[in-house]
């Protein structure tokens, strides 16, 4: 099924692109007059990362000389849980997740597959 995704997603793509190139005899800057929105632009916003056993390293600096909050423990840990909730899209979803967790906080995970 992930080929066929890739096969729609790829002949999409075909289709978005090849007019572009066709465009003006196919030369690199024939598509600087077609809209692209605008710029992306990078905000650091703090790294979170989970390390296991409910515990996870938070840091929180914008900026590399700007002081922030780097925090190393369980509270570090229900920050990371509450960031990812957040980013998770439908509240469906976020059942779903919260669900997991507490089931593999109860049984553990399943290491039967493992190897």
């Amino acid at each position: 099924s992930y080929y066929l995704v890739a096969e729609r997603e790829g002949k999409f793509l075909v289709e978005v692109f090849n007019p572009i190139g066709k465009h003006n005899g196919g030369r690199a800057f024939s598509a600087k007059n077609i809209p692209l929105g605008d710029p992306f632009v990078y905000k650091h916003l703090g790294s979170m990362v989970s390390i296991g056993r409910y515990k996870a390293l938070v840091n929180l600096h914008q900026a590399k000389d700007e002081k922030g909050i780097s925090h190393a423990s369980f509270v570090s840990w229900l920050i990371w849980r509450s960031a990812y909730l957040t980013r998770v899209i439908s509240w469906r979803n976020r059942f779903y997740v919260v669900v997991n967790w507490a089931t593999t906080l109860v049984f553990s995970r399943d290491n039967s597959r493992i190897g």
